[in-house]
């Protein structure tokens, strides 16, 4: 029962994703936010949410080299986490700056 409200709560998280980014393109484009300045903030953000992606699971494997063990969707998730929190916030760095 648990594995099945998980996987649920996978579903419906990406479907509400989904219908987030969706919802907020449809609005953007309303009020012409899309834009040249947009596009360099969203390649700015990917590229530096890879590199702390990229710190993050160098710092990881030095944690298993330490002795530190765990589980693979642990680590999945930390990752997951990592990348996408990095995303938001160099996201959020770079609309500011910009």
């Amino acid at each position: 029962m648990v594995q099945l409200s998980g996987l649920l709560g996978i579903l419906v998280g990406a479907s509400a994703g989904g219908v987030g980014i969706w919802w907020g393109l449809k609005k953007a484009a309303k009020n012409r936010g899309i834009d040249e300045r947009l596009k360099v903030i969203v390649a700015k953000s990917h590229s530096t949410s890879w590199f702390i992606t990229l710190g993050a699971s160098y710092f990881l494997f030095i944690l298993y080299l330490l002795g530190v063990e765990f589980s693979v969707p642990a680590v999945l998730g930390i990752l997951l986490f990592i990348q996408i929190g990095g995303w938001s916030l160099s996201f959020f760095f770079y609309n500011n700056r910009y």
